[in-house]
């Protein structure tokens, strides 16, 4: 488990603390938390190293799991007085309509998920992820004339029983906040930095996670329950198991349209699994009909992010994560 403390500067995250509590085998599956003392005393225990410097005001849990859903949705609206710039109150009220729209839209494609089906689910949050006018990408619309508004909203949705056992494990530590979806706070953070038109997926124990950029914004997230430990219990299959797992990651992702992208980072594969993205990169090619390119994720890719502590790679979901909270992206 790993931890980050830092506070927004402008338009950028400054990490003031990180730290990391490692969690017995069993106490976490695929996002889930199965022991909820165990995991709430190391989330306790990293917080308590990592705000060393300052102190948490906003606590925000990112977890992947199969269950897990972001819906991207764009809302637009035209507008009647055209010749008028956009008043705060105009945006404000786009806004409200544009989440309230995601939302909708969002529930009636988890009734309509037959992976949710039957099971209850609850909201983790709503982002807006862009706002434009007449196409123009903006990072506020105020002042400006136009007559399409766009915004784009993101909603993350996760079973209750995933939701609340997150929500337990921060109870257990003494701690109030929320739960987002890791791959989703991983791709805001890089999105945010620069990636164009890039994918980045994430190895953990028991999960593959994997967030798609394109247009510099986050445009499908999935997760499946295969990571490293299944790999690793069985070193002698590992060339036909990536075979198998790069199959997985490159079966359609629902709602994303054309191709994956060429250019992939990934982050938590050690150097006995490194036929994984060896798989990854010829998978992807035969998809594409073209080469790809499939590298290590660098926390240099994390160009708004500035550290008093030394960042490791694995550091950069929990970073996304403090962004969002500061509402950095």
């Amino acid at each position: 488990m790993r931890v980050v403390v830092g506070h927004r500067e402008d338009a950028a995250m400054r990490i003031t603390g990180a730290a990391h509590a490692p969690l017995r085998p069993g106490v976490m599956a695929g996002g889930l938390v199965v022991e909820r003392e165990a995991v709430g005393s190391a989330i306790a225990s990293a917080l308590s190293v990592a705000e060393t410097r300052e102190k948490a005001t906003k606590v925000m849990a990112a977890i992947d799991g199969d269950d897990v859903r972001t819906y991207h949705v764009a809302t637009t609206f035209e507008r009647e007085a055209l010749s008028e710039p956009m008043t705060a109150g105009e945006v404000t009220r786009a806004i409200q309509e544009a989440r309230a729209d995601a939302e909708r839209t969002a529930r009636e494609e988890a009734v309509n998920d037959a992976a949710l089906r039957g099971i209850a689910t609850v909201q983790l949050r709503d982002d807006i992820a862009g706002l434009a006018i007449d196409g123009r990408s903006l990072t506020s619309l105020v002042g400006f004339q136009g007559r399409f508004v766009e915004v784009r909203t993101d909603v993350s949705l996760a079973p209750l029983v995933l939701a609340s056992a997150a929500s337990g494990a921060l109870d257990a530590a003494k701690r109030r906040g929320t739960v987002i979806c890791g791959a989703y706070a991983l791709g805001r953070l890089l999105a945010a930095s620069g990636l164009v038109e890039d994918a980045v997926l994430r190895l953990g124990a028991d999960v593959t996670a994997i967030a798609v950029v394109r247009g510099s914004r986050v445009v499908a997230t999935r997760a499946f329950g295969l990571g490293r430990e299944a790999f690793l219990a069985r070193p002698e299959r590992v060339e036909a198991d990536a075979a198998v797992w790069a199959r997985c990651v490159v079966a359609p992702i629902p709602g994303l349209e054309g191709l994956l992208p060429a250019r992939w980072h990934f982050v938590g594969v050690p150097e006995e699994l490194a036929a994984l993205p060896r798989a990854l990169g010829d998978a992807i090619a035969e998809e594409r009909g073209g080469e790809a390119e499939v590298g290590t994720l660098r926390t240099s890719l994390a160009t708004r992010v500035f550290s008093q502590e030394a960042l490791h790679s694995d550091d950069l979901v929990a970073v996304g994560a403090a962004a969002l909270a500061a509402e950095m992206a």
